[in-house]
């Protein structure tokens, strides 16, 4: 239940979208943000958050997450990621489709967000298949998905859409309906058979896992023919962030993009805590892709910091499942590696996790102003850390930061103006 009336006081708030950036008392009431002022006086019915010496920022919103349920729960479950999500600081999360079944028409969307309003303790969306079963034979229902306002996004997750034809019907689909089209620009297992089934197609020829440049330029044609929105998901290669700063520059206002905290901060020659080579798709690219992310991430080429949070188990991992958990250390390490050493301010870290996300995702939160909901974070940026996996809300312990020294946590996290997260550990 919410608390009627909470005051965060004292706390320095950083806002880009409200122009907030200084010591302020935020009053909270109902739910929402109804006063931001200084020195607020409490009443007795007011629960008083101090916030001195700490800084207070719009709950962070993911918009690429695998929670896993329905179907894999033994990786993860909407409670324990959405409890994952609160310890980091995420208030709100726009979910991958790739359960079992997928998330492919309005009866499944409608399933999985009954299953989130009894067990999530954050704001959750989803996005929903391009094509029926992630199959990539036919397109989903898109004008029916389209009503329902929880479905924000169109992707097929992992399996890039193969046939041009079917993703420039998709594209032009998702425009007509007001879709995001947000494709994981990716090799997968079965765009790599169909390839193989049609030699003919000679657009991705070389070997697996090279072609993230080839769809991203396919999916920006299909875009700028249809007129609607792409928001590239996990942008790991150079090559990719120039043909999305070319097309940007031709005046495509509505091409969007993201990278994770993993390609920014690692690379090929990483090897994590055990001397292990870590897994994910698309892989750890080189020490040039990696620079490269760094800086379109602080010249603003780059618009959104994402996690792709995707559990596994010990047993997935030693089979070859790829991929990371990132919720509850994205922000740890991204303050740590990025904030503190000046590489981008802790303003465009709001910008890129909070704002973006929520301006083009059309997602409420992503600022403090007056009369939005209180998704809220606190954070003390000088408190030291050590990424510790079994400590993980998450049911996963798949993370390359484990055992990381950080700098940098969330002490408090509120959605809708409920207390989750207090003092760094979960309250409810």
């Amino acid at each position: 239940m919410t608390d009627t009336e909470v005051l965060i006081k004292g706390g320095h708030v950083v806002d880009p979208v409200a122009g907030l950036d200084g010591r302020a008392d935020i009053f909270i009431k109902d739910g929402r943000i109804l006063t931001i002022s200084h020195d607020i006086k409490a009443s007795n019915n007011t629960r008083v958050i101090d916030a001195t010496s700490k800084y207070v920022i719009p709950g962070l919103i993911d918009c690429h997450v695998h929670l896993r349920e329905p179907g894999l729960e033994y990786k993860e479950t909407i409670e324990t990621g959405s409890r994952a999500a609160a310890m980091g600081g995420y208030t709100t999360l726009i979910c991958e489709p790739n359960t079992i079944p997928p998330i492919d028409s309005l009866e499944m969307v409608e399933s999985f967000m009954e299953r989130v309003y009894q067990k999530s303790v954050v704001n959750i969306y989803t996005k929903a298949c391009i094509t029926k079963g992630l199959l990539g034979e036919e397109l989903t229902d898109i004008g029916k998905l389209a009503t329902d306002k929880r479905v924000r996004a169109l992707s097929d997750d992992g399996n890039p859409v193969f046939y041009e034809a079917l993703i420039k019907k998709a594209c032009e689909m998702a425009s007509r309906y007001k879709l995001i089209i947000s494709p994981h620009c990716e090799d997968s297992q079965i765009s790599l058979d169909k390839a193989k089934e049609n030699v003919h197609v000679a657009r991705f020829p070389g070997k697996p896992f090279s072609h993230e440049t080839d769809f991203v330029l396919r999916e920006i044609k299909c875009t700028e023919q249809a007129r609607g929105w792409l928001h590239v998901s996990h942008v790991s290669l150079k090559s990719t962030l120039e043909v999305i700063r070319q097309a940007k520059e031709r005046g495509i206002a509505n091409i969007t993009c993201e990278v994770t905290p993993h390609h920014l901060l690692l690379d090929e020659g990483f090897r994590d805590a055990s001397g292990n080579v870590p897994k994910t798709n698309p892989p750890l690219r080189s020490r040039e892709d990696r620079e490269a992310l760094q800086k379109s991430l602080s010249n603003g080429l780059v618009d959104v910091i994402a996690t792709d949070h995707a559990p596994h188990t010990h047993d997935d991992i030693k089979k070859g499942a790829s991929g990371f958990v990132g919720l509850e250390n994205a922000l740890g390490v991204i303050l740590t590696k990025l904030v503190h050493p000046g590489v981008l301010s802790l303003k465009e870290v709001v910008q890129k996790m909070s704002a973006n996300p929520a301006r083009i995702f059309n997602v409420a939160g992503g600022s403090l102003a007056v009369g939005m909901p209180a998704d809220i974070a606190v954070i003390d940026l000088h408190k030291e850390w050590t990424v510790d996996v079994e400590k993980f809300e998450s049911k996963a312990r798949n993370c390359p930061f484990h055992g990381w020294k950080l700098k940098g946590q969330v002490v408090t996290t509120l959605v809708g103006g409920k207390v989750i997260v207090e003092n760094g550990r979960m309250v409810c």
